[in-house]
């Protein structure tokens, strides 16, 4: 099962980046609940991260490209999502800037271990928080109510605190990853 592309989960996967077409149209439509529409189909898309780890583990379908695909279905939904919140004035941009050039930077760096090293990193407890809490964050700010003005301020921060605590986390993982090829290659 390795190999294999069309899986449950992989679709799954693919998914939430086909959910998010919806999601901008009714973002962006004239409709009174235009941001309410967009939601419901983020938190579809938002649903199928959790099942297709579920399924995944179930039907013993987990891959290497599944464990590509998921973080990458999940980082351009939260770049697409972020990027619209930043444009109409929902989130402010350094906190934009925060979400995404960390995905990319994880990104980036979880090829470069790919790469050099065969292995995909997993993702750690406090990445899972975090996204959690990003999710919170933009959901609010999505719908743009007032009386959610303080919990969505709070997420914010939270987000920010488990952001930077998963990508401290990620980047000492990945610093010792490299470090012991190179301790292996000198032997």
């Amino acid at each position: 099962m390795k190999d294999q592309f069309w899986t449950i989960s992989n679709i799954l996967s693919l998914s939430r980046i086909v959910l998010m077409a919806p999601a901008i149209y009714f973002f962006l439509g004239p409709s009174i609940y235009h941001r309410e529409y967009a939601v419901l189909f983020i938190l579809l898309a938002v649903s199928t991260d959790a099942l297709d780890g579920y399924f995944a583990r179930l039907l013993h379908q987990e891959s290497e490209i599944g464990k590509i695909i998921d973080p990458l279905a999940d980082k351009i939904g939260v770049g697409i999502v972020v990027v619209l919140l930043v444009i109409f004035g929902d989130i402010p941009l350094w906190f934009a800037l925060l979400v995404v050039v960390r995905d990319l930077l994880i990104f980036a760096g979880g090829v470069y271990v790919k790469k050099k090293k065969s292995i995909i990193l997993p993702s750690n407890m406090p990445g899972k928080f975090a996204v959690s809490f990003v999710a919170l964050t933009l959901t609010l700010a999505m719908l743009r109510y007032s009386m959610f003005g303080l919990v969505q301020e709070f997420s914010l921060w939270l987000s920010c605190f488990f952001l930077i605590l998963s990508f401290s986390i990620y980047v000492r993982r990945f610093v010792s990853v490299l470090s012991a090829e190179e301790q292996g290659a000198s032997q």
